[in-house]
């Protein structure tokens, strides 16, 4: 679902600009006004945004997590003697 990855982006976005703000107000010298303070709250509340629509996401099926087990390979069980093929090879 393409709108998940948007909203996704997004969000990471806001908390990447939000970091962007933190980093103005300190340089000016702003901090002591609390507006560092303030941006880098927004930062962490954008992260946890995303952490949790991606679970939720996971949750209702809009996405699917990718399956990361070393035993198996496209699949299929890994044969014990079997070499795995390097990656400069082509397929």
């Amino acid at each position: 679902m393409w709108w998940v990855k948007l909203i996704v982006v997004i969000l990471l976005l806001a908390a990447v600009i939000s970091l962007g703000r933190a980093l103005m107000s300190l340089v000016k010298g702003q901090g002591k006004e609390g507006k560092t303070m303030r941006a880098l709250a927004w930062r962490v509340g954008f992260s946890v945004a995303v952490f949790l629509f991606i679970i939720l996401s996971m949750y209702m099926g809009w996405v699917q997590p990718h399956d990361v087990n070393p035993t198996l390979r496209y699949g299929e069980p890994i044969q014990s003697g079997e070499v795995a093929p390097s990656r400069d090879q082509g397929e």
